[in-house]
Parts: structure tokens; C-alpha cells; sequence
């Protein structure tokens, strides 16, 4: 298996002359590899993963971890990694206070499509879970083997995801297809009666590239991989028939490096409603969301009064209209005749906003590198993994700053809590982004504060880059919950 470092050297040239380029613009290439038209292919929804066995107190999943073939361009095969032998993997629905319990088992062959080692890593990424249950990137699962998890569930309710975190190959894992919605509820929530059932609709936005097979293509730009072409739930550019109703769309940025400004074509508002640790206090119109790689928004688009046959196309306006990764999916109003029952409350969840007067400690972690091909850091440093770059004690609180010396922005993910953003270059988050989080955008050459409570549970943890091969290209640190 080709180490991170070893990529660094043989990429060097490569990194210098692309250090400047801004994510999801000039790196994106110029014609859509999949040849697929747009809007010609339905949306998929992933299937809901059944229990293998419940109890009173837990249920029980099993999940394989297999490198096969499907059908996502027609007429081609495209050999993927998948959760169950699918990507997106199949939707687990958990509840507040029942914990979950994952049985992984790794299938894959010694040497994967993506040419990595077989081994592999699932995080439950933005789970609040003990350091053993957090996917840890070299808790390894070699091919044949399997491990168990055990979710908690202890968290407010949110759109929750699980993917590989695999050691140096995260980036390639999730590419060919290790990831999947996670989905938390709990009785609260169910009595607001928000858009639900057939109406309520995960949505995973992807770019990537194919070759003339059907093939994926990737190359481990150290950048950033991005594609030409936009998957929605693993099809290209769909459609989804709607009624003139409201509908809840629980939108991931599940691409590696691309970031997407989100905005429906003809212009209308429509309301975030939460973010990545579940419901805001209350809803936000606005006409457009950016979402960096990892960042969930929980979305209430109105189709109301739109007549039968009205088009509306959700657009990705961070690039120009004429790149193929403008155009994300399209919403064809085909039902005028149905009753709508649900609602959008004025209020949804009160937030237990973390005072600075609560902080035992602030913390500073600087972001650099990527310049003549050099690795990504924190701190200076590579990811080690036996060094703790910080040891925060349980149920504690406290304030990490962020300074990024790098002329790239940088979603920084931290494990095992979920955080609010203080500031970003010294301003107050937009109202959509003032709940709470566990990806926060550290701006090029900017900064960010966040503060966060480190409740529960012990272990060893990691934070990093969300653009997914600058975490495997080192810019990646442990953290240590302690007693």
C-alpha cells in the first residue's frame, strides 16, 4: 500500500502548482465523464437496513463490507466498495437512548479496486460515542475479519453519517463507495410534525469521474479529488417526481474535497432547519446554503401551489452555470392533489447555548502546508498516532481556535462531540450555522473558534480535514479524553 508520505513525494510537483486553486472551481475538469443526459435517471432513496435481531434495550445490525459491480451508468458496470454491496450503504434508522449495535464485517479482497489494502475503518461521524466504538484510523479491520460497534445513541437527534477512516485511504474508500446515512430520532422531534415518510428524503451529494468503462477515476489529488460528474444517492444528475407539498430534505456534502452552494432555480426561499447536531431553534429562509465536504443541512423545500409539470432544478451556484457540476438534481411536480399535513413550527428545539465563562482551557491548533507539495499539518506536525495533541477532561469544556495559514479553506471535523461556532474571522456564524456542529470551515489564511463540551465518554479521538486527502495526506491529529 502506497503511504502517505510516499504520495507526498511522487504528487510534489503536482501540490506546488496547485496549491492556489480554490476548491470546486479551477480544479474542476471540463465535460461530465459519465455521459449521462441530466434528469434522465429517478432518484434512488438507499433502503432502510432492517435488525437482525432487537431486544428491549438495543437493536442488532448486520453489515458486510463487500467490492462488487453495479449499474450507475446505463449500459456500464462500475466496480465499487460498498456497505452491504451498495453505495450509498443502507440507511439505519436509531433512536435517542436505544443504542445501536453494528456487526462489520469486512468482505474485500487483499487488494481493493481502489488499489488499497483490504483492511478498513467505519466511523459513525458525528456519533458521540466512547473511543472504542469511534473507528479509530488504525483500528484496523482486515479483509475476512470483522468488528463490533456499539452506538449509544446518547445525542440530541441529526442526520448522522458512517464511512471509512482508514489510515492514508480514507479518500479512496469513500470515493468508490464506503458511506451511508445514519438517521437518529427521537419522540420530541416526531411531535412536530415535520415532512415525514415518503416525503422526507436523504439526499448524498458526490462528484467524481469515470473512464470510458464506467469505471471510477481516481487520482489522490493532493488538493482535493473532485469529479465532473454529480451523483445524487449514487445516480447521476436524478429526478425526483414531487407533489406541490412541503418536502424534508436531509442533505450531506458526501464529496471529498467539492464545496456546494445549494439554491433552487427559480429563485425561491426555502428553510434550514438544522445542521449537522440536529434542529436549530428555529427555522432560517434563505435562497442559497453553502455546504463544505461533511456538512449536513436539514432542509424544508415548499413546492406548494406549483402547478403540475413545473420544473425546479437544485443548482450547485459555486460554480457557473456552465460547468457539469451546476446542475445537482431535479424536482418534477407531477401531484397537485395532495393533502399536507405537516408543519414547520416557529420554534423547534431550544439550544443550550456554552458560555466562554465555561471554558477551562483554550486551545490553539494552526493549519498549514500544502505549498511545493509539502504535507498538510497541524501544528507543524504530521498525523502520529501515538501522540495526543491535546487532553481535554471529560465533561469539561473548552475553546479551540483555529489560525489557517494555507490558501485553501479547511472543514475541520472534530470526533466524539458536537461543538458551537464562536466566531469566524472574528464575526458571529450565520444564524444557520449557530446550533450546533461537528464541521467547522476554518477560511484561507483566516481563523475560527469553536467551543465544545467533552461529556461522557473517554478515549482517543481525532480532528481533522474534511477534504478527505488532506486527512490522508496528514493533516490529522489525535486528541485524548481523559478522567
Amino acid at each position: 500500500m502506497t503511504t502517505r508520505r510516499e504520495a507526498l513525494k511522487a504528487l510534489g510537483a503536482a501540490g506546488a502548482s496547485l496549491a492556489l486553486a480554490p476548491i470546486g472551481k479551477a480544479l474542476a475538469a471540463p465535460g461530465d465523464s459519465s455521459g449521462v443526459a441530466s434528469f434522465s435517471l429517478p432518484l434512488r432513496i438507499p433502503p432502510v437496513l432492517a435488525p437482525t435481531s432487537s431486544t428491549s434495550t438495543a437493536d442488532y445490525y448486520d453489515m458486510q463490507i463487500r467490492q462488487t459491480t453495479v449499474s450507475i451508468l446505463p449500459g456500464k458496470s462500475t466496480t465499487i466498495l460498498g456497505y452491504n454491496g451498495m453505495t450509498p450503504g443502507p440507511t439505519i434508522r436509531a433512536r435517542v437512548g436505544r443504542p445501536t449495535v453494528v456487526n462489520f464485517y469486512n468482505g474485500l479482497p487483499a487488494t481493493t479496486v481502489a488499489g488499497t489494502a483490504g483492511q478498513c475503518v467505519t466511523h459513525l461521524h458525528g456519533g458521540h460515542v466512547p473511543g472504542s466504538e469511534d473507528g479509530f484510523p488504525t483500528d484496523y479491520v482486515a479483509p475476512g475479519t470483522n468488528r463490533t460497534h456499539t452506538y449509544p445513541n446518547n445525542q440530541l437527534p441529526t442526520t448522522l453519517w458512517y464511512h471509512d477512516h482508514c489510515m492514508d485511504v480514507t479518500g479512496p474508500h469513500v470515493w468508490y463507495g464506503l458511506a451511508g446515512f445514519y438517521l437518529l430520532t427521537d419522540a420530541t422531534e416526531d411531535a412536530l410534525n415535520l415532512p415525514s415518510g415518503a416525503y422526507e428524503i436523504p439526499l448524498v451529494i458526490q462528484d467524481r469521474n469515470f473512464n470510458a468503462a464506467g469505471g471510477l477515476v481516481y487520482t489522490k489529488n493532493m488538493n482535493g479529488e473532485t469529479g465532473n460528474a454529480v451523483l445524487v444517492n449514487g445516480v447521476v444528475q436524478p429526478y425526483l417526481n414531487v407533489a406541490s407539498r412541503k418536502y424534508r430534505l436531509r442533505v450531506l456534502n458526501g464529496s471529498n474535497a467539492r464545496a456546494y452552494r445549494l439554491a433552487l432555480s427559480n429563485g425561491a426561499a426555502f428553510r434550514v432547519i438544522g445542521m449537522e447536531g440536529g434542529l436549530l431553534p428555529a427555522p432560517v429562509s434563505v435562497t442559497a446554503l453553502t455546504l463544505y465536504p461533511a456538512e449536513r443541512a436539514d432542509l424544508i423545500v415548499d413546492f406548494t401551489g406549483a402547478a403540475a409539470g413545473t420544473n425546479v432544478t437544485l443548482l450547485n451556484t459555486n460554480v457557473a452555470s456552465t460547468n457539469t457540476t451546476y446542475n445537482v438534481m431535479r424536482f418534477r411536480v407531477t401531484d397537485t392533489d395532495d393533502v399536507d399535513p405537516s408543519v414547520v413550527p416557529a420554534t423547534l428545539r431550544p439550544l443550550t447555548r456554552l458560555s466562554t465563562a465555561q471554558a477551562v482551557t483554550t486551545r490553539s491548533f494552526t493549519l498549514s502546508g500544502g505549498m511545493m507539495g509539502g504535507a498538510w499539518t497541524i501544528n507543524g506536525a504530521q498525523f502520529d498516532e501515538n501522540t495526543a495533541i491535546a487532553k481535554p477532561k471529560v465533561n469539561t469544556v473548552e475553546i479551540w481556535s483555529f489560525s489557517n495559514r494555507s490558501m485553501l479553506n479547511h472543514p475541520i471535523h472534530v470526533h466524539q462531540t458536537q461543538f458551537q461556532i464562536l466566531d469566524i474571522n472574528g464575526a458571529a456564524p450565520p444564524a444557520t450555522h449557530a446550533g450546533w456542529k461537528d464541521v467547522v470551515v476554518v477560511p484561507a489564511m483566516g481563523t475560527a473558534r469553536i467551543i465544545a463540551r467533552f461529556a461522557d465518554y473517554t478515549g482517543r479521538f481525532v480532528m481533522h480535514c474534511h477534504i478527505l486527502e488532506h486527512e490522508d495526506m496528514a493533516m490529522m491529529a489525535r486528541y485524548d479524553v481523559v478522567a
